[in-house]
């Protein structure tokens, strides 16, 4: 399906939405309209790919009515 705005898809005012672009990249990202973001290290459990991944938040960005949140997989 063809998104307007980008390839952006509306959600709830209260949600999240996930881009996983883990297979290609290594990373998911996280955004939401939610006036909370998380922090640089937060850890967010995220099945992709058919398997539980760890992600840490490394990178926040903030805009005006929410945050994203860019997660990679943590190091050993």
């Amino acid at each position: 399906m063809d998104h307007p705005h980008g390839g952006l898809r509306p959600f709830h005012a209260s949600g999240y939405e996930i881009f996983d672009d883990f297979a290609e990249a290594g990373e998911v990202t996280i955004w939401s309209r939610s006036a909370l973001p998380p922090r640089l290290g937060d850890l967010f459990n995220i099945q992709t790919r058919g398997a539980l991944r760890e992600l840490c938040v490394d990178e926040v960005r903030t805009f005006t009515g929410g945050w994203s949140a860019t997660c990679r997989a943590e190091q050993p």
